[in-house]
């Protein structure tokens, strides 16, 4: 029986296999149904990996703007207690030989209650005077001991602030506590004398201060948030999830277990993203559940899957019926139909002519997903060449001649477009109407240019564009069209673009140079304005290559200037910097680095704080980027000089002075902080929140800074030189100048000779 039924199938498939459409229609059907198998697979695979790399940004992002917003919130309450352990009246609470001065507490109290009203991330403030083991607590009031105050388990606290001046801790909280909902405390140890007198302890809101974390109770999401300390201790999760109790026990258990990478369950894989706090040194984590990201792409993969196997059963089907009505070959149906119209042929044509439209609706389809593919490796393979990731010759030409099949072996034109001021119009655009704006953008700069020319723009990160460009025929200007699509787009998006070009043009070979001459022009915006079309022939190769040894000498002094004058004249030596800048008309790529170093310098010297990165400061007006420089720094200057009155501040300024007199002697903190009658702990603490800088690291640097001058101005000895210094041993001041400058003291002074003997000469 079996070998009857291997004699039919054998009969049968020679049959078949001698029909020439039949063999056709396996050829075809094979194929079709490899590919869309295929196809659905590598999708499947492709989407996730892509899925996976693009979800890792956003959760980083959100991730770090919950953790700014909470560290915020910390600093803030970190703040509080600070003030509140300066305060007279709480430092004469603590102090007072009475403990019931009703004036000086209710002042204290009073104090308390307003700040707890005016900042709504704080529930509660205890102040503990722990020799007297009295409490001022708002909403409690005063309490005599200990004993008499509800929660007063906290006080052991002063324990675990041995070596460090503030800690933020979840604790549980007593039955019957007014506090109650409160668990998350900020304290802060308060010193008088070097002693430890009294604990703040800040109680904050909660809800207040995670608000940011939980997601929306309508929205329930496949992500879950967590913020644990450094015991792996959970203090707060979100709760508008989707998942099952079992699972988040899971998850909890593992991040307390400190397994915060990613997690397998029940067959569901976990996604894990973290984020340190480098304040509170908790971890901000993240998980995501994969299969809900990738649940659409399964569904595709699914249905790519189903519609293969449908067409292979259709592509049987068809070659069973062709069999079945005996379908004779195409040509020879061709010399029948004509002389003998039977209704049975026009039948299997119908039928056979189904089969190809549902192999050619297949194949468009798989068209169109190729299109699409295509695009985004062409936008690849040009972002490649612009950032110079392409190397191999070999592969540059395969991947150009693959994409751009119909350009001609003529000139190609690169221009580099980019936002003008982009800092400014990042904050001014809605995050949802960026890509809009951008897309908008890229439409209007292809019907200027499309007419004539054959382009093609790639968007870049951030603020840039990068077009190529070919002439299609005639003699068109690429530049004045392009100064048209500027002001069309300036005009109807609100917003000016700037663009560097190579007008040359250049062969496909030297695409990567012309990238990089389009940057180089661009560059040039620093100087030309807004809205220009920038040549790298007129503004590149017009002016000066490369920086001068005088000008990077003048620069040098200029920024060194800075530090050296005092407050109110910094802004005048930077005004002068910008002034040189723009006179000398400085290349712009050192006049990039100089102002980041400028930058530096002010926030060494000043601690100006600058919002503007330097990327976003290349897309912007020399006159503009001055401006910022001289709004940040009136108001820093406002703030110093506000601050000269503050009882720190004085101090430090004391101990600063004491250290220029005696420069010559072997000083230490010891002898620096008796100078100003306090201790040695507080004035550490105190030089270092006003400087920025330890006291024996400024000491070392007014040291090093005079053994400068005398290196440089007189004949001494490095013997006598360290003598001057404040060390006793020759050996210990070469050693620390060599750390401080890189160099010996005797080379430091060939240098300077050297240099000053070519200036004279």
């Amino acid at each position: 029986m079996f070998r009857r039924w291997i004699s039919v199938f054998r009969s049968w498939h020679q049959r078949l296999m001698t029909q020439t459409p039949i063999r056709l229609l396996f050829i075809l059907m094979l194929p079709i149904g490899l590919i869309i198998l295929t196809v659905g697979y590598s999708s499947y695979h492709i989407s996730k990996s892509v899925l996976e790399e693009e979800l890792k940004e956003p959760q980083q992002q959100m991730l770090q703007i919950i953790m700014k917003d909470i560290d915020k919130y910390l600093v803030d309450s970190n703040q509080v207690a600070v003030k509140l352990a300066l305060d007279n009246d709480v430092y004469t609470f603590l102090t007072s030989p009475f403990s019931h001065n009703y004036q000086n507490i209710k002042e204290v109290y009073e104090k308390l209650e307003t700040i707890t009203k005016n900042t709504g991330f704080i529930k509660s403030i205890y102040i503990y005077d722990i020799p007297k083991d009295n409490f001022i607590a708002v909403p409690q009031g005063f309490s005599s001991s200990s004993l008499n105050f509800n929660d007063a388990n906290w006080v052991e606290v002063k324990d675990e602030l041995q070596n460090q001046s503030m800690i933020v801790k979840y604790r549980d909280l007593p039955d019957g506590a007014v506090n109650k909902g409160s668990n998350l405390t900020l304290f802060r140890k308060i010193h008088i004398k070097g002693e430890a007198r009294g604990l703040i302890a800040i109680n904050l809101h909660e809800k207040e201060l995670f608000s940011k974390l939980n997601l929306s109770e309508q929205a329930p999401s496949s992500s879950m948030r967590f913020i644990v300390d450094q015991h792996h201790n959970i203090l707060h999760t979100t709760n508008a999830h989707h998942f099952d109790k079992e699972t988040i026990a899971f998850v909890q258990n593992e991040i307390r277990k400190g397994h915060v990478h990613n997690l397998s369950y029940q067959d569901n894989i976990f996604l894990s993203h973290q984020l340190e706090s480098a304040f509170t040194g908790w971890q901000f984590i993240s998980v995501v559940d994969e299969d809900s990201i990738l649940a659409k792409s399964e569904t595709i993969r699914n249905v790519v899957f189903f519609v293969s196997i449908l067409a292979l059963i259709i592509g049987c089907i068809a070659v069973l019926l062709i069999n079945v009505t005996q379908l004779k070959p195409i040509d020879r149906i061709k010399q029948l139909l004509p002389k003998n119209e039977q209704s049975g042929y026009r039948r299997d044509l119908l039928h056979l002519e189904t089969l190809i439209d549902d192999l050619v609706s297949d194949h468009a389809q798989l068209s169109q997903l190729i299109k699409k593919m295509t695009k985004e490796a062409k936008a690849k393979f040009l972002s490649d060449i612009q950032s110079g990731k392409i190397q191999s010759d070999a592969e540059f030409q395969e991947k150009w001649h693959t994409y751009f099949k119909g350009w001609k072996e003529k000139p190609i034109h690169v221009v580099l477009l980019s936002i003008d001021d982009y800092h400014s119009w990042m904050n001014e655009t809605p995050q949802q109407y960026r890509k809009v704006a951008k897309a908008g953008l890229i439409n209007m700069m292809d019907e200027v240019l499309s007419p004539h020319f054959l382009v093609h723009m790639v968007n870049l990160d951030n603020d840039k564009i990068l077009m190529i460009a070919q002439l299609k025929e005639g003699k068109v200007s690429l530049k004045n069209h392009l100064r048209i699509a500027l002001d069309n787009v300036e005009e109807l998006l609100g917003f000016s673009i700037s663009a560097g070009m190579c007008s040359h043009g250049a062969h496909v070979d030297l695409l990567k140079e012309a990238c990089q001459k389009a940057e180089l022009a661009l560059s040039y915006r620093l100087y030309h304005g807004y809205g220009q079309v920038l040549d790298y022939t007129e503004v590149v190769e017009e002016n000066e290559a490369e920086i001068t040894k005088e000008e990077t000498k003048t620069l040098q002094a200029l920024i060194t200037a800075t530090e050296q004058v005092g407050p109110q004249d910094t802004l005048e030596e930077v005004n002068r910097f910008f002034d040189y800048v723009e006179d000398n008309m400085i290349h712009p790529v050192p006049s990039y680095q100089y102002v980041a170093e400028m930058k530096q310098t002010l926030f060494n010297s000043l601690h100006v704080p600058f919002p503007i990165e330097l990327e976003a400061i290349k897309t912007m007006h020399l006159s503009d980027v001055a401006k910022v420089f001289q709004e940040h720094i009136a108001k820093q200057v406002e703030n110093i000089n506000h601050l000269q009155d503050v009882k720190r501040f004085n101090y430090c300024e004391k101990m600063v002075h004491y250290m220029a007199e005696h420069l010559d002697e072997a000083i230490g903190i010891p002898e620096i902080a008796e100078s100003v009658g306090i201790s040695v702990s507080l004035a550490s603490q105190w030089f270092k929140e006003e400087k920025q800088e330890t006291i024996y690291g400024y000491l070392t640097k007014l040291r090093m800074q005079k053994s400068e001058e005398l290196l440089m101005d007189t004949d001494a000895k490095i013997a006598e030189i360290a003598l001057a210094v404040g060390y006793q041993h020759e050996n210990s001041f070469i050693r620390k100048f060599r750390e401080y400058k890189k160099m010996t003291p005797g080379k430091f002074r060939k240098m300077h000779a050297a240099v000053h003997n070519e200036k004279e000469m």
